[in-house]
């Protein structure tokens, strides 16, 4: 279970961390006009780039990380 507590005392960079090394997400982004899509660590920082979806999929399930949508 959550512990709501805990997360209330959390710093910036712990907040950051969490998820570290277990989730990503994919985000498209423009490099020389072209759309392609990053993969994105849990703390926000681009681990990897990849021409389609699909392949960013892939590439963070090859690393075991779990892809996040986010809203």
């Amino acid at each position: 279970m959550l512990d709501t507590a805990a997360l209330k005392t959390l710093t910036q960079q712990d907040f950051a961390m969490l998820g570290f090394g277990e989730v990503a997400y994919i985000r498209p982004v423009m490099v020389q006009g072209e759309e392609i899509f990053a993969v994105m660590g849990a703390n926000g920082r681009q681990i990897g780039l990849a021409g389609d979806r699909d392949s960013a999929d892939m590439a963070a399930n090859g690393e075991d990380l779990v892809v996040v949508a986010l809203n």
